[in-house]
């Protein structure tokens, strides 16, 4: 399992590689996303040498609220802002985000996303990204850190 340190380490260097992103649609340009509860998501080849980490871009400019997950088998997510506004939840935790911003979602916490203007985001994985480590929650599960009447409250409201 990744140390906090690590983290730190794999955050600073993947900021500082979104902080030069001018077009994020120029890097999924010709790439066929997959459709996901999250929007659109373009699986990139990493655009830096990080062979223990995926990355990918999420476009949520068209959906209202994403679907709770959380990550198995020692996968942490990263997301860092390229445009847009909207709001994380993680563990329950909620987080207004803006361009630049960063979250961090530990393995086996359960995060969901409310977009609220345009947002998009580069979403770094750590192991890289297995489909088979993305846990969909519907059901309050206090363990991974999920209400399920809060989310609906949310969904409600939008």
């Amino acid at each position: 399992m990744a140390t906090q340190e690590t983290i730190d380490e794999v955050v600073t260097v993947w900021k500082a590689y979104t902080d030069t992103i001018q077009d994020w649609q120029v890097l999924t340009k010709g790439v066929v996303p997959k459709d996901t509860d999250c929007g659109p998501v373009y699986e990139l080849p990493s655009p830096i040498d990080r062979p223990n980490e995926s990355f990918a871009i999420a476009d949520m400019r068209d959906i209202a609220i994403t679907g709770p997950h959380y990550h198995t088998n020692g996968e942490v997510e990263i997301y860092i802002v390229l445009e847009g506004l909207g709001k994380v939840f993680v563990g329950g935790e909620a987080t207004e985000l803006k361009p630049g911003d960063v979250s961090v979602t530990p393995v086996d916490t359960v995060h969901f996303t409310v977009p609220t203007k345009g947002l998009v985001l580069a979403v770094i994985n750590t192991p890289p990204f297995s489909p088979a480590n993305a846990v969909s929650v519907r059901e309050t599960d206090p363990l991974h850190g999920f209400d399920a009447k809060q989310y609906e409250s949310l969904k409600q409201s939008l």
